[in-house]
């Protein structure tokens, strides 16, 4: 509970119990490599993901890809700017083709926030 305290306390959002609950749980194991939330829809996994990002970032682990369907990028782009103050990279081919043409980064390296990509399966119409 003491690693999501500044998580919880700086975060935008009306928190549920089960929404900390999961949170923790996402965060509790170490040498966990992920987790999978799955709740009935409108109990607030967007905010469960959101608050184990935020409390990633926070401990500097900063290299995070989100990967969600393309009508989802700008929502989840916004739910982490407004309720975690996390900006985040909406990265697909053009912004990916521009920032290797601009500079010599790796786009996934962003390094300023979260990385979001549409799924593969979403990008290639299926």
């Amino acid at each position: 509970m003491e690693s999501l305290a500044s998580t919880l306390v700086d975060s935008q959002v009306d928190l549920n119990p089960h929404q900390v609950e999961a949170a923790l749980f996402a965060c509790r194991n170490p040498l966990s490599r992920g987790v999978i939330l799955a709740d009935e829809v409108g109990l607030g996994k967007t905010i469960e993901a959101g608050l184990v990002i935020s409390q990633r970032w926070a401990e500097r682990r900063r290299r995070i890809l989100i990967i969600v369907p393309a009508n989802l990028c700008k929502q989840w782009h916004q739910e982490l700017l407004d309720k975690f103050s996390l900006q985040s990279l909406i990265l697909e081919t053009k912004s990916y083709n521009a920032i290797r043409k601009q500079t010599d980064r790796n786009p996934f390296e962003y390094g300023s926030g979260p990385v979001i990509c549409l799924s593969v399966c979403e990008s290639q119409g299926r």
